[in-house]
Formats: C-alpha cells, sequence, structure tokens
C-alpha cells in the first residue's frame, strides 16, 4: 500500500502531538503505560469512531490507517468519499474505497482522519487497522506479556543507540523490515508485522532451499488478510536468531501449493518494464514478538527487542 500525502501526514503528527500531551508522562519523553489486549495475536486498543465505542488494531505491517467495511455497515455510518487506490494485502490486492474526514478518538484525545481506506478487518466491533503513516510520528513500545503500551518521544530516547535488532525501512513501501537468522548462514529480511496473529511466513521456494519442506512434517491451514484468504502450509522449526535472542520452536507457514500470494510477486517499476522483487523475504508476527517488550521506531527503522519476562 502506498503512503498517505504529505499534508495528511503532518495532519497526524499534530494530532498526535495532543495524544501523547494529553497522557499523564511518567518522565520525560515518556506517556504512562496504557492498556492493550492482545487478542489471537493482534495489538487491540479502545477506540471510538462517530461517537461509537469500539476496538482497534495497532498493526506495523500496514502503511496506511484503514476503517472496517463491516463497522460502517453495522452502525449505518456514511462520511465523505475520496479517490478508491489500489490496495496490496499479503494474498491479493483489489481497488478499495477511502473515506475523508472521519472524527475517531484513540487514548481519549479526538483525531480526525483526513483519509481511511475501506477494508475488511474482522467483526463489527473492530473500527481501525492503525498503519504506518499514524506510527510514524512516536516510538511506539509495546508489552506484550503484561498487555500494555506507552508512546515516547523520539527526542525523549535514542533508539539508535539503543537498537539491538538489525533494522531498515524498505525505500519504496515504507514497510520496517527486520533481519532475522533461520539456520546457519541463511538470513532473510522480514517485515515487522504486529498484525500477523502466526509466526513467520515466507516463501515456499525460500522453505525449499532450506530444505524445510522435506525435513519438517507440515499441517494444512489457511489465513486471512485484509483483502482475500489463502491456503497455507505450517511447520515447526527449532530455532531461529533476531538480534542476540535465540527463539525455539518456531511456528513458520508457506504458501500451498499452487498457491501464489500477493506479497511475494514481482512489482513491475511504474514507466519501465523491469520486475522488482518485495524487497522483503515474508512476515515476521506474534509468535516471535510474544517474547518481548518491543520498543519500534518506525519512522528512522529502528527497533530494541527486551524479554518479555524481565520487564519492568
Amino acid at each position: 500500500m502506498g503512503r498517505l500525502p504529505r499534508r495528511a501526514c503532518a495532519l497526524l503528527a499534530c494530532l498526535q502531538v495532543l495524544i501523547i500531551s494529553s497522557v499523564q508522562p511518567v518522565h520525560a519523553g515518556a506517556t504512562e503505560w496504557m492498556d492493550l489486549e492482545v487478542v489471537d495475536g493482534y495489538l487491540m486498543i479502545d477506540t471510538e469512531v462517530g461517537g461509537i465505542a469500539g476496538r482497534s488494531i495497532i498493526d506495523t505491517g500496514g502503511q496506511v490507517t484503514a476503517i472496517n467495511g463491516k463497522f460502517l455497515e453495522s452502525e449505518g455510518l456514511s462520511f465523505k468519499t475520496g479517490r478508491k487506490i489500489t490496495v496490496k494485502g499479503v494474498f491479493s490486492k483489489d481497488k478499495r474505497s477511502t473515506y475523508r474526514q472521519v472524527p475517531t478518538t484513540i487514548f481519549g484525545s479526538p483525531v480526525t482522519f483526513s483519509r481511511l481506506v475501506d477494508l475488511d478487518l474482522g467483526p463489527p466491533d473492530i473500527q481501525l487497522l492503525l498503519g504506518g503513516d499514524f506510527l510514524d510520528s512516536y516510538i511506539f513500545q509495546f508489552d506484550y506479556t503484561n498487555e500494555r503500551m506507552r508512546l515516547l518521544t523520539k527526542d525523549g530516547v535514542d533508539l539508535k543507540a539503543l537498537k539491538n535488532v538489525e533494522a531498515r525501512k524498505d525505500r519504496d513501501s515504507g514497510s520496517l523490515l527486520v533481519r532475522v537468522n533461520l539456520e546457519e548462514n541463511a538470513n532473510a529480511w522480514l517485515l515487522m508485522d504486529t498484525g500477523a496473529n502466526g509466526g513467520i511466513l515466507i516463501d515456499r521456494s525460500f522453505a525449499r532451499r532450506l530444505d524445510w519442506i522435506d525435513t519438517y512434517a507440515s499441517e494444512d491451514g489457511a489465513a486471512s488478510g485484509v483483502i482475500s484468504s489463502s491456503k497455507l502450509e505450517s511447520f515447526r522449526v527449532p530455532s531461529i536468531q533476531v538480534g542476540p535472542f535465540g527463539i525455539e520452536n518456531v511456528l513458520v507457514s508457506i504458501p500451498a501449493p499452487g498457491e501464489s500470494p500477493e506479497y511475494f510477486e514481482k512489482d513491475t517499476q511504474t514507466g519501465t518494464r523491469m520486475a522488482r522483487r518485495n524487497a522483503s523475504d515474508g512476515l515476521l508476527g506474534y509468535d516471535i514478538l510474544k517474547h518481548f517488550v518491543v520498543t519500534i521506531d518506525y519512522d528512522r527503522g529502528y527497533v530494541h527487542f527486551y524479554p518479555g519476562e524481565e520487564a519492568p
């Protein structure tokens, strides 16, 4: 998915100043801890849209913020519409409607989004998917074990000096990628996705090169994205390495034979016939992140992991 126009991003930045200043700080540059509900691997917070209470998903894997079409339909809500845009999900892509000037309440403060994309986000009590354009302005800290989160200002925390996981931003999509050691001399750049409830998703050809398909017994399954669903095969590998941390018994999913998820397709660059492979080798989700307090500077591409059982 593309990023929001500069004007929209500037609006969000101003609104986020209101959010962080409305929460009582516990020390310079940080809010107090706020409740965070982990539901089936998704990070959920309380929100309001159009004065109606609900829940929303914080998703570092999405580049834009979206609204749940089922929520709008169930509540009979309508907002000003904008132009349709092409949305690329994990399994397919589609043109979707957008809505303008949608009033919401996030972290107890009013936020009016200049544009929200209509996506399929599950049951109607889920209102929004808060993506990369929302996460850009602050450092976010997610404590999975204790189900809490807080915001940190960039001038209050030097995450560049503290980062302990190699990460970078994808130049074209703006996605946050982390480097993961899958096996000795086998590394992958995986999109860090708090909106993925699995472990690791990689392409079938990648798993074949690692000899994982013939080595580990798999089970058939399926997964749903914001556009469509796909059949998968899943198995567990003994361990992987993320930064200084070894993680055991890791859930890995790959497309089932015959499936071709959009995420692994090559894109043709505008104005050329050159195909560009996705800069990411796959996704890294909940089955890894659940072990940590995860601190993310989404905008600048810095990541820090802290063992969850040791969290203050």
